[in-house]
């Protein structure tokens, strides 16, 4: 019962570590593709911020046009002083630089106004587009970090197949058959470790006897909980003198 048993929590860990390349590559589309919403959404905004900075900046070349054309019409009305040879014109045309004085003041503080607009809204995108470009390498580094990981776990997954198929291969047919409808019962994992009489996966209690009896790897034993197999791994870890003495053949045989 040993050897199945060790067999069982080797099953379980190249499940597990199958299922964690899985769930892996899973998190990394959904990463992904919610990355692409995000730079898009934020490329968006960019866009507008740069809308609205090119009209602010039409409106204002727009209001310096309109600037100078009104000094330059009073320039021409003063010009005009030098020829006025009555009262009545003179007051005309002194009206028709106040005129034009007031509606040059008029348009230098429209300037003013859509010049401090311009420098706001340039500011703004300058920070917003600092935040998304640290944005853009942070998700980056996050997506790349995944891939390495999925490469990583892919290039081992092969070995851990051709090793799921030679363990079930030598365990008997009854006690895969449970393993395997433990598994898939139980959101992949069949086989639970016992840590101070706590099963490692539904965390309840196990019986003191169940625990005694899981000691001695002379039965099979399941949580009364999850119904998961339960085992010991300290247990089924070699003592030190017996990893030692596999050391020292191993050496000798080097």
């Amino acid at each position: 019962m040993r050897e199945t048993l060790e067999f069982l929590v080797e099953l379980q860990d190249l499940e597990d570590a199958l299922r964690d390349l899985r769930i892996t590559k899973s998190t990394y589309d959904k990463l992904a593709a919610e990355n692409i919403e995000t730079r898009g959404f934020f490329e968006q905004r960019l866009g507008g911020l740069e809308g609205q900075i090119e009209d602010c900046r039409s409106f204002c070349k727009e209001k310096r046009g309109e600037i100078e054309e009104s000094e330059s019409n009073a320039r021409r009305s003063r010009q005009r002083m030098a020829s006025i040879t009555s009262q009545r014109e003179l007051n005309a045309l002194n009206k028709e630089i106040d005129i034009a004085r007031r509606q040059n003041q008029t348009r230098n503080e429209e300037l003013k106004k859509l010049t401090d607009e311009l420098e706001a809204a340039q500011a703004d995108y300058d920070e917003k587009k600092t935040n998304y470009e640290a944005l853009c390498a942070q998700m980056t580094e996050v997506e790349d970090e995944l891939r390495m990981r999925i490469e990583t776990k892919e290039s081992e997954a092969s070995t851990q197949r051709a090793r799921q198929v030679e363990l079930r291969s030598v365990v008997d047919k009854p006690m895969l058959s449970r393993f395997d409808r433990i598994l898939g019962g139980r959101d992949g994992v069949a086989v639970a470790n016992v840590v101070n009489e706590i099963c490692g996966a539904c965390r309840m209690a196990v019986p003191p006897q169940s625990f005694i009896r899981l000691q001695t790897f002379k039965s099979l034993e399941q949580c009364q909980n999850c119904r998961r197999i339960l085992v010991f791994k300290q247990g089924l870890a070699p003592a030190p003198s017996e990893a030692a003495g596999k050391d020292e053949v191993v050496a000798a045989i080097e």
